[in-house]
């Protein structure tokens, strides 16, 4: 693998932006939760570097929330998608070789990034160069209900994309990256449950959102390991459900995973 091609993400999120706030976007009070959750961490008036900022879905509640918040993101399209939305510390670069000054932030954000990465670990060892002593990490993460018909569904499409192409499988989630974070001197601390809310979706909706390429799993799939999958996942969906249209009620929550770096990272 040449470096050009470790330097960049695995899916073109230009490609997606169109859908990305479709499928990722929260609930306006649960967003605004998540805003004063993160700035409650990281302290009123921090400065927060988000890496993969897309279009400030995040970004924006917790600058809302009081921070001072940068940007970074190597699609064009995303970062577009967020000056629209009246953010202005935006910077198009590259998540492994970050256009900062050491110990420059009091703190580093990613939210559904790193496993799009060719080498996460660099950009993790970036954002620990970047991040002052004593600053915080934090990986947000959106946890769905286990007996939820998404969770189903989810991993009924991944066990197909996985069969069909074993070199998409993801990295170990949380478990990986902070174990990385710790070889690189993150203390780990506790998790934060950021937002829990309530939310309804039927597994119709589910199965059209990966069809069309909503669905951020579906992003990165060729159009016959797509069409592959989503057979597998609605062959799976009519053999459960009676009514592929009912709404189910589920629980969601966001969950950071946070670290502080030591005085020697």
């Amino acid at each position: 693998m040449s470096a050009a091609t470790q330097d960049m993400p695995r899916v073109s999120f230009d490609r997606i932006a169109y859908a990305y706030d479709d499928y990722t976007s929260h609930p306006p009070a649960v967003a605004a939760q998540i805003g004063r959750s993160i700035a409650g961490i990281v302290g009123d008036g921090a400065l927060v570097l988000e890496l993969g900022i897309g279009t400030a879905r995040i970004a924006r509640p917790v600058a809302d929330a009081g921070c001072r918040v940068i940007g970074i993101d190597v699609a064009h399209e995303m970062l577009r998608r967020a000056q629209a939305r009246g953010f202005e510390r935006l910077v198009r670069g590259n998540l492994m070789q970050l256009p900062l000054a050491d110990a420059s932030v009091d703190a580093v954000l990613v939210v559904h990034v790193l496993h799009h990465l060719s080498d996460w670990r660099a950009a993790l060892a970036e954002a620990l160069r970047v991040l002052r002593p004593g600053g915080v990490m934090l990986i947000g993460n959106d946890w769905l209900a286990p007996d939820s018909c998404v969770r189903r569904m989810r991993a009924t499409l991944r066990n197909a994309v996985i069969a069909a192409r074993p070199e998409l499988k993801p990295p170990g989630a949380g478990a990986a990256f902070g174990r990385a974070l710790g070889h690189l001197g993150g203390v780990e601390e506790p998790d934060v449950v950021a937002a829990s809310w309530n939310t309804r979706v039927s597994p119709a909706t589910l199965l059209d959102r990966m069809q069309s390429r909503v669905h951020q799993e579906t992003w990165a799939l060729d159009d016959e390991t797509l069409a592959l999958a989503v057979a597998a996942v609605r062959a799976d969906a009519v053999a459960t459900w009676d009514d592929l249209e009912r709404e189910h009620e589920f629980e969601r929550r966001f969950v950071l995973t946070v670290s502080r770096k030591g005085a020697v990272a």
